[in-house]
């Protein structure tokens, strides 16, 4: 049985419904814009902290829209931040004129050799594996290895140094088995050809097993796979299941994969009769 309530009390309940939707949104905006002033605040204080210029310059300008629009009541916090800035733009230029001598410092306290080839704002490591490129008028600094980029920061060195440390670890840091790395990428192959319905021995593209090893393979970084093969081609193992791996080269630099330390692009991966 239909509830006898008027079209009046009817409208009245939506009426009020939609005012605390409204009342709920702009709590909700309030609550959002607290909590990004909030990260704001923290992060800058870490930042100062622990004395990172180039951060303190990217974080205040990243974030300017935010507390250019501060409520009042806290009028002075825009020249403050903006001495904040100008201080850490002053340490920025100072660090800025001694960088090389002061990178280089810090990658021999930290056992870190940069490559002998590196000149200033372009820094190797690992025989060229890994690049270091430092953008001056931004205070950025991008590390990338030879499968594409890593990291984009500020380029405080203490930063650099654990950056260029943490990817070195990741990537390098790993035990490698030979032998089980050799029946993985055997078996890579042996699905691939079953798939195509080609014949053993037939060469496929090594990108075609990174492709599959990234959808099948839960973490899969193409620089550690790169890695393992570098290993594998320098100290092998090189024959399993009557057959032995062969890597052939390429000047496509696409298709192609540059090994650490290597001196050529490989391509093509086939396993052929011994």
């Amino acid at each position: 049985m239909s509830l006898n309530i008027s079209e009046e009390c009817r409208l009245a309940v939506q009426q009020n419904l939609a005012r605390a939707a409204q009342r709920t949104n702009a709590v909700k905006a309030q609550l959002e814009q607290a909590s990004r002033l909030q990260d704001f605040w923290e992060r800058l204080i870490q930042y100062m902290e622990q004395d990172l210029c180039f951060h303190i310059a990217w974080w205040i300008e990243k974030e300017k829209a935010l507390w250019d629009a501060l409520p009042e009541g806290s009028p002075n916090i825009g020249k403050q931040l903006q001495e904040i800035a100008v201080a850490a733009k002053a340490t920025c230029d100072t660090v800025k004129r001694r960088y090389p001598s002061l990178l280089e410092a810090a990658c021999r306290e930290a056992n870190l050799p940069i490559d002998m080839e590196s000149r200033h704002p372009r820094y190797t490591f690992e025989k060229g594996f890994f690049l270091l490129e430092l953008n001056e008028v931004k205070g950025m600094a991008k590390l990338s290895d030879h499968e594409g980029r890593l990291e984009l920061f500020p380029a405080d060195i203490h930063t650099v140094i654990r950056m260029v440390q943490l990817h070195h670890q990741r990537v390098f840091g790993r035990n490698f088995d030979g032998p089980r790395f050799l029946k993985k990428l055997r078996k890579q192959y042996l699905q691939i050809l079953k798939k195509e319905n080609r014949e053993d021995g037939d060469s496929i593209g090594i990108r075609q097993i990174t492709a599959r090893l990234g959808k099948n393979e839960k973490g899969f970084r193409s620089d550690e796979f790169l890695v393992d093969v570098s290993r594998l081609m320098e100290k092998g193992p090189f024959h399993v299941d009557g057959r032995k791996i062969d890597f052939q080269q390429t000047k496509d630099t696409n298709q192609g994969m540059l090994p650490a330390g290597g001196r050529g692009y490989i391509n093509l991966i086939l396993f052929g009769k011994e």
